[in-house]
């Protein structure tokens, strides 16, 4: 680790700190080869498609019906992560395997928890409220409060 790093200070509200969490997760998720959160971004832009067309996101019968668009983000998740990562359907790479993907994965943890803490109907069962206490990566973990006085 480099010596005197500088420290940032960054304010977010509850929705910007709820998507950079998402981002945190999801990209560490595409560099690791998690094939679902292709799938899931496949999906999601397809429903949005599909919404701004029909008016229903779930169209049975637009562009070949939704049914059929999940089968296809599938099959081309199969051939993205065999070719770019030479995994099967249900590996994966997990952690230590990139390092931007272990800090990153280690800010959406601090995010999350951060957040599950002003959940009023948080749980303890949730991954979520998991409060990390070491890093993942080679970065110290970022550390989250909310601003005083702030609801």
């Amino acid at each position: 680790m480099e010596e005197n790093k500088h420290i940032y200070n960054l304010q977010l509200t509850k929705r910007q700190a709820e998507l950079l969490s998402y981002a945190c997760d999801q990209f560490m998720r595409l560099i690791v080869g998690q094939d679902w959160s292709f799938q899931e971004l496949f999906e999601e832009a397809w429903q949005k498609r599909a919404k701004e067309a029909t008016g229903n996101s779930m169209d049975k019968e637009w562009d070949g019906g939704w049914w059929n668009m999940r089968h296809e983000a599938e099959e081309l998740c199969k051939q993205i992560k065999k070719r770019f990562w030479g995994l099967d359907w249900n590996a994966m790479n997990g952690i230590y395997y990139n390092e931007t993907a272990d800090i990153l994965f280690d800010l959406h943890r601090v995010i999350r928890h951060a957040l599950w803490l002003d959940n009023e109907r948080k749980s303890i069962g949730t991954v979520d409220s998991e409060n990390p206490m070491s890093p993942i990566g080679d970065e110290p973990l970022a550390k989250m409060t909310r601003k005083e006085g702030e609801e």
